[in-house]
Protein backbone atom coordinates (compact mmCIF):
# COMPACT_ATOMS: atom_id res chain seq x y z
CA UNK A 1 0.00 0.00 0.00
CA UNK A 2 1.27 3.45 -0.80
CA UNK A 3 0.15 6.76 0.62
CA UNK A 4 0.24 10.21 -0.86
CA UNK A 5 2.38 13.07 0.35
CA UNK A 6 0.92 16.54 0.38
CA UNK A 7 3.21 19.22 1.75
CA UNK A 8 1.20 22.04 3.39
CA UNK A 9 2.38 25.64 3.18
CA UNK A 10 0.97 29.17 3.24
CA UNK A 11 0.06 30.82 -0.02
CA UNK A 12 3.14 32.41 -1.54
CA UNK A 13 1.69 34.95 -3.92
CA UNK A 14 4.88 35.93 -5.70
CA UNK A 15 5.87 32.34 -6.41
CA UNK A 16 2.46 31.52 -7.76
CA UNK A 17 2.56 34.51 -10.07
CA UNK A 18 5.98 33.51 -11.39
CA UNK A 19 5.19 29.81 -11.84
CA UNK A 20 1.70 30.09 -13.25
CA UNK A 21 2.24 33.42 -15.00
CA UNK A 22 -1.47 33.98 -15.22
CA UNK A 23 -2.35 37.23 -16.92
CA UNK A 24 -5.91 38.45 -17.14
CA UNK A 25 -6.64 40.28 -20.39
CA UNK A 26 -9.53 40.82 -22.74
CA UNK A 27 -8.98 38.76 -25.90
CA UNK A 28 -9.77 40.14 -29.35
CA UNK A 29 -13.07 39.21 -31.02
CA UNK A 30 -13.10 35.59 -32.17
CA UNK A 31 -10.43 34.57 -29.66
CA UNK A 32 -11.47 33.04 -26.35
CA UNK A 33 -8.11 32.98 -24.57
CA UNK A 34 -4.73 34.59 -25.21
CA UNK A 35 -1.61 32.74 -24.10
CA UNK A 36 1.95 34.10 -24.26
CA UNK A 37 5.26 32.24 -24.14
CA UNK A 38 8.10 34.56 -23.16
CA UNK A 39 11.50 33.92 -24.68
CA UNK A 40 13.25 36.77 -22.88
CA UNK A 41 13.55 35.01 -19.52
CA UNK A 42 14.25 31.43 -18.45
CA UNK A 43 12.72 29.95 -15.31
CA UNK A 44 15.34 27.20 -15.12
CA UNK A 45 17.39 24.78 -17.19
CA UNK A 46 16.62 21.14 -16.53
CA UNK A 47 17.39 17.68 -17.87
CA UNK A 48 13.88 16.62 -18.90
CA UNK A 49 14.71 12.92 -19.01
CA UNK A 50 14.92 13.00 -15.23
CA UNK A 51 11.46 14.56 -15.00
CA UNK A 52 10.09 11.79 -17.23
CA UNK A 53 11.99 8.97 -15.50
CA UNK A 54 10.68 5.41 -15.46
CA UNK A 55 9.59 3.08 -12.65
CA UNK A 56 10.28 -0.60 -13.28
CA UNK A 57 9.67 -3.68 -11.15
CA UNK A 58 11.42 -6.97 -10.47
CA UNK A 59 8.04 -8.68 -10.86
CA UNK A 60 8.08 -8.30 -14.65
CA UNK A 61 9.04 -11.42 -16.59
CA UNK A 62 12.23 -11.30 -18.63
CA UNK A 63 10.16 -12.16 -21.68
CA UNK A 64 8.40 -8.78 -21.42
CA UNK A 65 11.49 -6.62 -21.94
CA UNK A 66 11.85 -7.10 -25.69
CA UNK A 67 11.67 -4.59 -28.56
CA UNK A 68 8.00 -3.64 -28.01
CA UNK A 69 8.62 -2.63 -24.41
CA UNK A 70 11.87 -0.92 -25.29
CA UNK A 71 10.22 1.18 -27.99
CA UNK A 72 7.31 2.15 -25.72
CA UNK A 73 9.64 3.16 -22.92
CA UNK A 74 12.03 5.11 -25.14
CA UNK A 75 9.10 7.10 -26.55
CA UNK A 76 8.46 8.37 -23.00
CA UNK A 77 11.99 9.83 -23.10
CA UNK A 78 13.27 8.89 -19.65
CA UNK A 79 16.95 9.13 -18.79
CA UNK A 80 16.68 7.22 -15.49
CA UNK A 81 14.90 3.97 -14.60
CA UNK A 82 14.09 2.99 -11.00
CA UNK A 83 14.30 -0.62 -9.77
CA UNK A 84 13.34 -3.03 -8.14
CA UNK A 85 10.13 -1.09 -7.55
CA UNK A 86 8.14 0.26 -4.65
CA UNK A 87 7.57 -1.50 -1.37
CA UNK A 88 9.31 -4.71 -2.32
CA UNK A 89 12.75 -3.08 -2.25
CA UNK A 90 12.67 -3.36 1.56
CA UNK A 91 12.32 -7.14 1.19
CA UNK A 92 14.45 -7.75 -1.90
CA UNK A 93 17.78 -9.57 -1.82
CA UNK A 94 19.37 -8.75 -5.15
CA UNK A 95 22.26 -11.18 -4.60
CA UNK A 96 19.95 -14.20 -4.28
CA UNK A 97 17.03 -12.70 -6.24
CA UNK A 98 14.65 -13.54 -3.44
CA UNK A 99 11.78 -11.61 -1.92
CA UNK A 100 10.17 -11.93 1.51
CA UNK A 101 7.06 -10.70 3.23
CA UNK A 102 7.44 -7.85 5.71
CA UNK A 103 8.46 -10.27 8.46
CA UNK A 104 11.54 -11.19 6.38
CA UNK A 105 11.41 -14.78 7.60
CA UNK A 106 10.44 -16.74 4.49
CA UNK A 107 12.28 -15.77 1.30
CA UNK A 108 10.74 -16.78 -2.01
CA UNK A 109 12.60 -17.50 -5.23
CA UNK A 110 11.96 -14.72 -7.77
CA UNK A 111 14.22 -16.03 -10.52
CA UNK A 112 11.19 -15.83 -12.85
CA UNK A 113 11.34 -12.02 -12.69
CA UNK A 114 13.90 -9.41 -13.65
CA UNK A 115 17.24 -9.77 -11.88
CA UNK A 116 19.95 -7.14 -11.67
CA UNK A 117 21.81 -8.44 -14.72
CA UNK A 118 18.65 -8.26 -16.85
CA UNK A 119 17.90 -4.81 -15.44
CA UNK A 120 21.37 -3.66 -16.48
CA UNK A 121 20.91 -5.10 -19.96
CA UNK A 122 17.57 -3.33 -20.29
CA UNK A 123 19.11 -0.03 -19.15
CA UNK A 124 21.68 -0.30 -21.90
CA UNK A 125 19.01 -1.14 -24.48
CA UNK A 126 16.90 1.93 -23.63
CA UNK A 127 19.87 4.20 -22.81
CA UNK A 128 18.90 4.94 -19.21
CA UNK A 129 20.84 5.45 -15.99
CA UNK A 130 20.02 3.24 -12.97
CA UNK A 131 18.12 4.43 -9.92
CA UNK A 132 18.25 1.56 -7.44
CA UNK A 133 16.19 1.36 -4.26
CA UNK A 134 18.45 -0.32 -1.71
CA UNK A 135 17.19 -2.74 0.93
CA UNK A 136 18.21 -1.13 4.26
CA UNK A 137 17.73 -4.31 6.33
CA UNK A 138 20.22 -7.01 7.21
CA UNK A 139 18.55 -10.33 6.45
CA UNK A 140 18.98 -14.09 6.55
CA UNK A 141 18.10 -16.32 3.59
CA UNK A 142 18.45 -20.12 3.78
CA UNK A 143 20.42 -19.76 6.99
CA UNK A 144 22.94 -17.38 5.44
CA UNK A 145 23.37 -13.87 6.85
CA UNK A 146 23.32 -10.93 4.45
CA UNK A 147 24.60 -7.48 5.35
CA UNK A 148 22.60 -4.64 3.78
CA UNK A 149 25.72 -2.47 3.81
CA UNK A 150 27.85 -5.12 2.09
CA UNK A 151 25.17 -5.76 -0.54
CA UNK A 152 24.82 -2.04 -1.24
CA UNK A 153 28.57 -1.71 -1.71
CA UNK A 154 28.68 -4.79 -3.97
CA UNK A 155 25.84 -3.43 -6.09
CA UNK A 156 27.56 -0.05 -6.52
CA UNK A 157 30.78 -1.80 -7.54
CA UNK A 158 28.87 -3.93 -10.04
CA UNK A 159 27.16 -0.90 -11.59
CA UNK A 160 30.49 0.92 -11.88
CA UNK A 161 31.97 -2.13 -13.62
CA UNK A 162 29.03 -2.04 -16.06
CA UNK A 163 29.72 1.60 -16.94
CA UNK A 164 27.21 3.20 -14.59
CA UNK A 165 29.33 5.39 -12.36
CA UNK A 166 27.24 8.16 -10.82
CA UNK A 167 24.07 6.08 -10.54
CA UNK A 168 21.22 7.09 -8.24
CA UNK A 169 20.59 5.17 -5.02
CA UNK A 170 17.54 5.42 -2.79
CA UNK A 171 17.73 3.92 0.69
CA UNK A 172 14.57 1.99 1.52
CA UNK A 173 11.01 2.77 0.50
CA UNK A 174 8.27 4.38 2.58
CA UNK A 175 9.61 3.05 5.86
CA UNK A 176 7.40 5.62 7.58
CA UNK A 177 4.28 3.63 6.63
CA UNK A 178 2.69 0.66 8.39
CA UNK A 179 2.38 -1.21 5.08
CA UNK A 180 6.19 -1.63 5.12
CA UNK A 181 8.74 -2.71 7.71
CA UNK A 182 8.80 0.51 9.70
CA UNK A 183 11.87 2.37 10.91
CA UNK A 184 11.96 5.30 13.29
CA UNK A 185 13.45 8.46 11.84
CA UNK A 186 16.54 7.88 13.98
CA UNK A 187 16.95 4.27 12.87
CA UNK A 188 16.30 5.10 9.22
CA UNK A 189 18.80 7.96 9.21
CA UNK A 190 21.48 5.83 10.82
CA UNK A 191 20.94 3.16 8.16
CA UNK A 192 21.04 5.80 5.44
CA UNK A 193 24.44 6.99 6.65
CA UNK A 194 25.89 3.48 6.73
CA UNK A 195 24.63 2.54 3.26
CA UNK A 196 25.56 5.93 1.77
CA UNK A 197 29.12 5.63 3.05
CA UNK A 198 29.41 2.13 1.59
CA UNK A 199 28.04 3.15 -1.82
CA UNK A 200 30.16 6.30 -2.05
CA UNK A 201 33.26 4.31 -1.14
CA UNK A 202 32.59 2.01 -4.11
CA UNK A 203 31.54 4.93 -6.35
CA UNK A 204 32.46 8.44 -5.15
CA UNK A 205 30.24 9.92 -7.90
CA UNK A 206 27.12 8.05 -6.75
CA UNK A 207 24.02 10.15 -6.00
CA UNK A 208 22.33 9.22 -2.67
CA UNK A 209 18.63 9.83 -2.12
CA UNK A 210 16.48 9.76 1.00
CA UNK A 211 14.25 9.42 2.95
CA UNK A 212 11.86 8.01 0.25
CA UNK A 213 9.03 9.36 2.36
CA UNK A 214 5.26 9.17 2.43
CA UNK A 215 4.73 12.00 4.91
CA UNK A 216 6.22 15.51 5.06
CA UNK A 217 7.20 15.21 8.70
CA UNK A 218 9.47 12.31 7.75
CA UNK A 219 11.55 14.59 5.53
CA UNK A 220 11.85 17.21 8.26
CA UNK A 221 12.81 14.65 10.91
CA UNK A 222 15.30 12.99 8.56
CA UNK A 223 17.04 16.28 7.78
CA UNK A 224 17.20 17.17 11.48
CA UNK A 225 18.69 13.81 12.41
CA UNK A 226 21.09 13.83 9.45
CA UNK A 227 22.34 17.26 10.52
CA UNK A 228 22.75 16.05 14.11
CA UNK A 229 24.92 13.08 13.09
CA UNK A 230 26.95 15.16 10.62
CA UNK A 231 25.72 13.27 7.56
CA UNK A 232 24.30 16.00 5.33
CA UNK A 233 27.35 15.78 3.08
CA UNK A 234 26.18 12.29 2.06
CA UNK A 235 22.78 13.51 0.84
CA UNK A 236 22.51 14.51 -2.81
CA UNK A 237 18.74 14.32 -3.29
CA UNK A 238 15.68 14.51 -1.07
CA UNK A 239 13.11 12.08 -2.47
CA UNK A 240 9.50 11.37 -1.65
CA UNK A 241 6.28 10.05 -3.18
CA UNK A 242 3.22 12.01 -4.19
CA UNK A 243 -0.27 10.74 -4.96
CA UNK A 244 -3.06 13.18 -5.63
CA UNK A 245 -5.61 11.61 -3.32
CA UNK A 246 -7.11 8.56 -1.64
CA UNK A 247 -10.19 7.27 -3.46
CA UNK A 248 -12.32 4.74 -1.62
CA UNK A 249 -15.87 3.48 -1.31
CA UNK A 250 -15.69 4.92 2.20
CA UNK A 251 -15.40 8.48 0.84
CA UNK A 252 -16.57 10.58 -2.10
CA UNK A 253 -13.14 11.63 -3.33
CA UNK A 254 -12.34 11.83 -7.01
CA UNK A 255 -9.32 12.98 -9.00
CA UNK A 256 -8.77 16.67 -8.24
CA UNK A 257 -7.58 18.55 -11.32
CA UNK A 258 -6.47 21.48 -9.14
CA UNK A 259 -4.23 19.28 -7.03
CA UNK A 260 -1.09 19.43 -9.26
CA UNK A 261 -0.80 23.14 -8.39
CA UNK A 262 -0.89 22.24 -4.68
CA UNK A 263 1.81 19.67 -5.39
CA UNK A 264 3.87 22.46 -6.95
CA UNK A 265 3.42 24.60 -3.84
CA UNK A 266 4.75 21.71 -1.79
CA UNK A 267 7.84 21.47 -3.98
CA UNK A 268 8.47 25.19 -3.49
CA UNK A 269 8.11 24.80 0.28
CA UNK A 270 10.53 21.88 0.36
CA UNK A 271 13.09 23.77 -1.70
CA UNK A 272 12.80 26.78 0.61
CA UNK A 273 13.24 24.48 3.60
CA UNK A 274 16.40 22.99 2.14
CA UNK A 275 17.79 26.47 1.48
CA UNK A 276 17.07 27.53 5.06
CA UNK A 277 19.23 24.62 6.22
CA UNK A 278 22.09 25.57 3.91
CA UNK A 279 21.27 22.65 1.62
CA UNK A 280 20.43 24.49 -1.60
CA UNK A 281 22.71 22.08 -3.49
CA UNK A 282 20.40 19.16 -2.58
CA UNK A 283 17.98 18.36 -5.38
CA UNK A 284 14.39 17.13 -5.18
CA UNK A 285 13.06 13.91 -6.70
CA UNK A 286 9.50 12.62 -6.64
CA UNK A 287 10.20 8.97 -7.32
CA UNK A 288 6.56 7.86 -7.36
CA UNK A 289 3.89 10.12 -8.81
CA UNK A 290 0.28 9.42 -9.79
CA UNK A 291 -3.21 10.87 -9.61
CA UNK A 292 -4.55 8.78 -6.76
CA UNK A 293 -4.40 5.60 -4.75
CA UNK A 294 -7.51 3.47 -5.05
CA UNK A 295 -8.88 1.40 -2.21
CA UNK A 296 -9.88 -2.17 -2.98
CA UNK A 297 -13.16 -2.35 -4.86
CA UNK A 298 -13.28 1.32 -5.80
CA UNK A 299 -12.92 2.34 -9.45
CA UNK A 300 -14.12 5.97 -9.33
CA UNK A 301 -12.23 8.09 -11.91
CA UNK A 302 -9.95 5.21 -12.93
CA UNK A 303 -8.88 5.25 -16.59
CA UNK A 304 -10.67 8.51 -17.34
CA UNK A 305 -9.44 11.63 -19.12
CA UNK A 306 -9.23 13.21 -15.66
CA UNK A 307 -6.39 10.85 -14.82
CA UNK A 308 -4.64 11.72 -18.07
CA UNK A 309 -5.03 15.45 -17.40
CA UNK A 310 -3.69 15.05 -13.86
CA UNK A 311 -0.62 13.13 -15.05
CA UNK A 312 0.22 15.65 -17.77
CA UNK A 313 -0.29 18.60 -15.42
CA UNK A 314 1.76 17.09 -12.60
CA UNK A 315 4.62 16.37 -15.00
CA UNK A 316 4.45 19.96 -16.25
CA UNK A 317 4.62 21.20 -12.66
CA UNK A 318 7.57 18.86 -12.08
CA UNK A 319 9.39 20.36 -15.07
CA UNK A 320 9.05 23.81 -13.53
CA UNK A 321 9.68 22.98 -9.86
CA UNK A 322 11.21 19.53 -9.29
CA UNK A 323 14.54 18.05 -10.39
CA UNK A 324 13.33 14.50 -11.10
CA UNK A 325 9.98 12.74 -11.21
CA UNK A 326 8.90 9.19 -12.01
CA UNK A 327 5.33 8.26 -12.83
CA UNK A 328 4.20 5.21 -10.86
CA UNK A 329 4.25 2.73 -12.59
CA UNK A 330 5.41 1.81 -16.10
CA UNK A 331 5.26 -1.97 -16.62
CA UNK A 332 2.42 -3.66 -14.74
CA UNK A 333 -0.78 -5.55 -15.59
CA UNK A 334 -3.12 -3.30 -17.51
CA UNK A 335 -5.92 -3.64 -14.96
CA UNK A 336 -3.86 -1.50 -12.57
CA UNK A 337 -4.91 2.14 -13.16
CA UNK A 338 -1.39 3.35 -12.35
CA UNK A 339 0.34 1.50 -15.16
CA UNK A 340 1.48 3.00 -18.47
CA UNK A 341 2.51 -0.22 -20.24
CA UNK A 342 0.40 -3.37 -19.90
CA UNK A 343 2.86 -6.16 -19.14
CA UNK A 344 0.12 -8.81 -19.44
CA UNK A 345 -0.37 -8.06 -23.12
CA UNK A 346 1.66 -9.95 -25.73
CA UNK A 347 3.64 -7.99 -26.66
CA UNK A 348 3.31 -5.36 -23.92
CA UNK A 349 1.04 -2.53 -25.06
CA UNK A 350 0.21 1.06 -24.15
CA UNK A 351 -2.58 1.66 -21.64
CA UNK A 352 -4.95 4.63 -21.69
CA UNK A 353 -2.59 6.58 -19.41
CA UNK A 354 0.41 6.09 -21.67
CA UNK A 355 -0.64 8.67 -24.27
CA UNK A 356 -0.90 11.70 -21.95
CA UNK A 357 2.53 10.98 -20.47
CA UNK A 358 4.12 10.35 -23.87
CA UNK A 359 2.62 13.53 -25.36
CA UNK A 360 3.89 15.55 -22.40
CA UNK A 361 7.38 14.07 -22.55
CA UNK A 362 7.72 14.42 -26.31
CA UNK A 363 6.45 18.01 -26.25
CA UNK A 364 8.70 19.21 -23.44
CA UNK A 365 11.91 17.29 -24.18
CA UNK A 366 14.19 16.65 -27.13
CA UNK A 367 14.55 13.30 -28.83
CA UNK A 368 17.64 12.84 -26.65
CA UNK A 369 16.26 13.06 -23.10
CA UNK A 370 19.73 13.81 -21.74
CA UNK A 371 19.73 17.10 -23.66
CA UNK A 372 18.82 19.95 -21.26
CA UNK A 373 15.93 22.28 -22.02
CA UNK A 374 15.18 25.83 -20.89
CA UNK A 375 11.84 26.14 -19.11
CA UNK A 376 10.08 29.32 -20.25
CA UNK A 377 7.31 31.36 -18.58
CA UNK A 378 3.79 30.91 -19.90
CA UNK A 379 1.17 33.62 -19.32
CA UNK A 380 -2.34 32.18 -19.45
CA UNK A 381 -5.57 33.99 -20.15
CA UNK A 382 -7.42 31.90 -17.55
CA UNK A 383 -6.89 30.55 -14.06
CA UNK A 384 -5.28 27.17 -13.38
CA UNK A 385 -8.69 25.63 -12.66
CA UNK A 386 -9.39 26.12 -16.38
CA UNK A 387 -6.04 26.07 -18.17
CA UNK A 388 -2.48 24.99 -17.41
CA UNK A 389 0.51 25.64 -19.66
CA UNK A 390 4.19 24.75 -19.88
CA UNK A 391 6.90 25.59 -22.41
CA UNK A 392 10.42 24.35 -23.08
CA UNK A 393 13.10 25.65 -25.46
CA UNK A 394 15.32 22.88 -26.76
CA UNK A 395 18.97 22.95 -27.73
CA UNK A 396 18.15 23.25 -31.45
CA UNK A 397 16.01 26.34 -30.79
CA UNK A 398 12.66 24.62 -31.25
CA UNK A 399 9.89 25.16 -28.72
CA UNK A 400 7.51 22.72 -27.13
CA UNK A 401 4.31 24.09 -25.62
CA UNK A 402 1.89 21.96 -23.61
CA UNK A 403 -1.60 23.26 -22.80
CA UNK A 404 -4.27 21.51 -20.73
CA UNK A 405 -7.92 22.46 -20.88
CA UNK A 406 -9.56 21.19 -17.69
CA UNK A 407 -12.92 22.74 -18.44
CA UNK A 408 -16.02 21.46 -20.23
CA UNK A 409 -15.71 24.18 -22.91
CA UNK A 410 -13.78 24.36 -26.16
CA UNK A 411 -11.61 27.49 -26.49
CA UNK A 412 -10.04 29.21 -29.47
CA UNK A 413 -6.50 30.02 -28.37
CA UNK A 414 -4.21 32.73 -29.68
CA UNK A 415 -0.68 31.74 -28.67
CA UNK A 416 1.90 34.56 -28.80
CA UNK A 417 5.40 33.21 -29.45
CA UNK A 418 8.88 34.72 -28.92
CA UNK A 419 9.52 34.77 -32.69
CA UNK A 420 7.76 34.12 -35.99
CA UNK A 421 7.64 30.33 -36.43
CA UNK A 422 8.42 28.55 -39.69
CA UNK A 423 6.10 25.67 -38.83
CA UNK A 424 3.84 24.55 -35.98
CA UNK A 425 2.59 21.00 -35.51
CA UNK A 426 -0.19 20.33 -33.02
CA UNK A 427 -1.34 17.07 -31.44
CA UNK A 428 -4.21 16.49 -29.03
CA UNK A 429 -5.52 13.88 -26.61
CA UNK A 430 -9.13 14.32 -25.55
CA UNK A 431 -11.68 11.86 -24.13
CA UNK A 432 -11.99 9.97 -27.42
CA UNK A 433 -8.22 9.60 -27.96
CA UNK A 434 -7.73 8.69 -24.31
CA UNK A 435 -10.39 5.98 -24.39
CA UNK A 436 -8.89 4.46 -27.55
CA UNK A 437 -5.34 4.41 -26.11
CA UNK A 438 -4.21 5.00 -29.68
CA UNK A 439 -2.15 8.15 -29.20
CA UNK A 440 -2.86 11.79 -30.06
CA UNK A 441 -4.77 13.20 -33.01
CA UNK A 442 -3.47 16.07 -35.18
CA UNK A 443 -5.08 19.48 -34.76
CA UNK A 444 -5.35 22.34 -37.25
CA UNK A 445 -3.04 25.28 -36.51
CA UNK A 446 -2.97 28.68 -38.23
CA UNK A 447 0.09 30.96 -38.09
CA UNK A 448 -0.40 34.74 -38.02
CA UNK A 449 2.99 36.39 -37.68
CA UNK A 450 4.16 35.53 -34.14
CA UNK A 451 0.79 34.11 -33.20
CA UNK A 452 -0.53 30.59 -33.53
CA UNK A 453 -4.32 30.15 -33.61
CA UNK A 454 -5.98 26.83 -32.78
CA UNK A 455 -8.86 25.24 -30.89
CA UNK A 456 -8.30 23.37 -27.63
CA UNK A 457 -11.24 21.02 -27.07
CA UNK A 458 -12.86 20.47 -23.69
CA UNK A 459 -10.93 18.26 -21.24
CA UNK A 460 -7.98 17.80 -23.55
CA UNK A 461 -4.20 17.99 -23.70
CA UNK A 462 -2.55 19.79 -26.62
CA UNK A 463 1.14 19.55 -27.47
CA UNK A 464 2.70 21.96 -29.96
CA UNK A 465 6.02 21.48 -31.75
CA UNK A 466 7.17 24.96 -32.90
CA UNK A 467 10.04 25.44 -35.33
Amino acid sequence: MRRFLRVPLPVIAAALVLAACQAASTPEPGIDLEVTVSGSSVLRTVEPGLIFGANLGAWVSNTKLGPATQDLLKALRPSVARFPGGNMCNNYCWVEQKVSDNDQVVWNDWSWGIDVDRYIAFLKAVDCVPMFSLNPFDHTTDGESHSAVAEAAALAAKLVAEGFSGAYYEVGNENDGSWNPMLSIEAYTDRFVLLALAVKTADPSARLMGPVASYPETIEGFLERLTLVGGTGLLDWVCYHHYGGWISNSNTNGIDLGEPQEYGDGLDALRSGLASRGLSRVKIAVTELNAAIWDTGCTRDQFTIKQGLWLADALGVSLVRADAANVWIHLHPGADPHTLIDSDATPPAATKNYGPVALTAQTLSAADPMSPVEVLPVALGAGSSVLSGYAARKADGTLGVLLLNKSAETFKIALELPAIPRAVTGRMIGPTEYAAAAGPSPISVRIESRRTIFDIPATSIVGLDIR
